[in-house]
């Protein structure tokens, strides 16, 4: 065979473009060397307008839907990258880009996950980057969104938040629709800048937020959270939560935010009888005789109960390294199991070794977890328990010993089983000595006929469907079988006692177990003793 010639790099590039999935390739200076023919379908743009281009700027003005912009997102993440020369991951990149006119025009909004990926030589130097996004549902997307911030489930699930955006660089104000059903003003009434919220905040709040917002703007945080007294057009004042969410340019200024206003004043209440609830369902996890856990929806455990901290003797509190205890032998299948549970949404059931702290030994436990669904169908939490097992494993395995060992005495016995089960006779088990008899074939999990084909033209068929209709048993006694038992090419003849018993269950047949014991000594010692008693019978008659 031709040795195989090395590819060149043109039919490396050509490979490249085909890949399915979306790739950029970067040089060091974050230019754009090569994309994937799939990544410019994504984007609808084309090669040409890539090639050569400073990566994060293509996607100069294409504005972000929730949180950082993408300019800003990929230039602090492949930053990250040529400085520590290790992967990072953007969990969320949002945007919007308009769509050429060619392609039927409009705006289409973007939900991806990427990864930027150093490619390093054999002494460690930065060769390229390695661009890849990954396509997500904008529920996802949205849904990943609210879990970055430590308010966001609350901006989206109240009833009393009035959303609104600050223009920094024109004073421009924008006011959502439920302003006026919540704080009483039209947008007319609030004013079109930013001193129309400056002259509602309550006097003594007003200094303590505006130097936190001065903080969040200088440090370059993407969010801003304050709590203040905001007044209402009726001259009264109610506490608020504001978060906004700061969209910067590319120098660097904080040019847009984004945010909510939520009138605290019934989610106070709420907010109250939550930790009650909390508070109840937490004691109803203690007071369980076992051990449990609470985990988010993506499968991050947030709380164990005392009987994981007593029993594991980790620290009271902790949730990180809970793997740490499980037996190394196990714990590749038990995130496994774990990690495959929480991304289909069924439930969990694993069975693993836990250390016991007290003892320093490890006890068989079964643990199974359930997703607890909201009101939409979607998983808020994982919940889970574990129940010690280790005398059932024991006793399990004295059982499997006594299995072998029964096994052990059946595959030496003289008697020679085979154990058919159900109307077409399926072999469920066989001694050796079957093979002896019959020679190597497939054996188990076959149907009698397929096993024994030859046999088609004798009784043996008629017999077993005889004995698995009536139930009754049936033997054949010194039955003659003519095989190459020292499988030398010499065939001889051996003698079997047959007894074919049927198997019941609840007085219907289910199967039938069929022995074969060899009785050739003994026929052939019978036939020779006939032999002798008919030759003194002629010696006589001739006297």
């Amino acid at each position: 065979m031709p040795a195989l010639q090395p590819t060149t790099l043109p039919q490396l590039s050509l490979i490249f473009n085909k890949l399915p999935g979306l790739y950029a390739v970067l040089s060091p200076e974050l230019t754009v060397l090569d994309v994937t023919d799939a990544y410019l379908k994504a984007r609808n743009t084309t090669r040409e307008s890539l090639i050569g281009a400073y990566f994060p700027h293509t996607f100069a003005g294409d504005p972000s839907l929730f949180h950082t912009p993408p300019v800003q997102a990929l230039e602090q993440s492949l930053q990250q990258v040529l400085s520590h020369k290790q992967e990072h991951h953007i969990t969320l990149l949002c945007f919007s880009a308009s769509i050429p006119d060619a392609l039927g025009g409009g705006t289409k909004e973007y939900y991806w996950s990427v990864t930027n990926t150093p490619v390093l030589s054999d002494s460690g130097e930065l060769l390229y980057i390695l661009h890849e996004a990954r396509e997500a549902s904008e529920k996802q997307a949205r849904s990943s969104a609210s879990q970055t911030d430590d308010y966001s489930s609350l901006l989206h699930s109240s009833v009393n938040a009035v959303t609104w955006e600050y223009d920094l660089v024109h004073n421009k104000m924008y006011w959502g629709p439920r302003l006026r059903e919540i704080f009483g003003y039209t947008p007319e009434e609030m004013g079109p800048g930013g001193e129309s919220w400056d002259e509602r905040v309550h006097p003594d709040d007003f200094k303590a937020v505006q130097e936190s917002i001065e903080r969040a703007n200088n440090s370059g945080s993407k969010v801003w959270t304050g709590e203040y007294r905001f007044r209402k057009a009726d001259g009264s004042y109610v506490p608020v939560l504001d978060q906004g969410y700061i969209i910067y340019h590319t120098d660097g200024r904080a040019i847009r935010t984004l945010g909510s206003i939520i009138d605290l004043s019934e989610n106070r209440k709420a907010e109250t009888e939550l930790k009650e609830s909390d508070a109840r369902f937490r004691h109803l996890l203690e007071v369980l005789p076992h051990m449990a856990w609470l985990a988010d929806a993506n499968g991050r455990v947030l709380y164990f109960n005392k009987n994981w901290y007593s029993y594991t003797g980790m620290s009271i509190g902790s949730t990180d390294g809970w793997t740490s205890v499980i037996h190394p032998e196990d714990t590749a299948s038990v995130l496994t199991e774990w990690y495959n549970s929480v991304a289909s949404g069924t439930p969990y059931e694993a069975e693993y070794r836990l250390y016991n702290h007290h003892d320093k030994t490890y006890r068989w436990f079964l643990e199974r977890g359930v997703p607890m669904h909201g009101s939409d169908g979607s998983i808020l939490y994982w919940l889970g328990t574990l129940t010690d097992m280790e005398e059932q494993k024991q006793a399990l395995d004295r059982i499997r010993e006594k299995d072998l060992q029964l096994e052990n005495i059946l595959n030496h016995s003289p008697v020679h089983l085979c154990l058919l089960r159900g109307p077409e006779h399926i072999c469920q088990y066989i001694t050796p000595g079957v093979t002896l008899l019959y020679g190597n074939r497939q054996y188990l999990n076959k149907p009698a006929h397929e096993i024994w084909p030859e046999l088609s033209n004798t009784r043996f068929f008629h017999i077993l469907e005889e004995v698995y209709t009536t139930g009754k048993t049936v033997t054949v006694n010194e039955h003659k079988l003519t095989i190459d038992k020292l499988r030398n090419g010499q065939y001889s003849d051996v003698y079997l006692n047959l007894e074919y018993r049927p198997l019941l269950n609840n007085g219907q047949p289910e199967g039938i177990l069929a022995t074969a014991t060899e009785v050739t000594e003994l026929v052939l010692t019978k036939q020779k003793a006939e032999r002798l008693t008919l030759a003194l019978q002629k010696q006589k008659s001739c006297l």
